[in-house]
């Protein structure tokens, strides 16, 4: 089974059948908590990946937010940092 990017220059990656069966399964089983809790940790990995890569100056506001599950900026909003969005969400730093 191959997977197409999902954006932001994101690297294929190829998942055996069997593990995408799998994978599939536990979604459909797993509680709304536990699949909240795993859309979280996701997040934050594609975060960590992003700073290990140096990529993070590359983001604009609104796709940082789309990563982190921060709502869109309204009105005269300020911008936030990594630290604060992950302050806000309880992410690890």
């Amino acid at each position: 089974m191959t997977a197409q990017p999902i954006g932001l220059g994101e690297p294929r990656a190829q998942v055996c059948a069997r593990e995408l069966r799998r994978l599939r399964a536990l979604a459909r089983i797993a509680s709304p908590q536990e699949l909240a809790e795993a859309e979280e940790a996701a997040r934050a990995e594609e975060l960590d990946a992003l700073e290990a890569a140096g990529r993070t100056g590359e983001l604009s506001d609104q796709q940082a937010r789309q990563i982190l599950g921060v709502p869109a900026r309204r009105g005269d909003e300020e911008y936030l940092t990594a630290d604060e969005v992950r302050r806000r969400l309880a992410l690890p730093r």
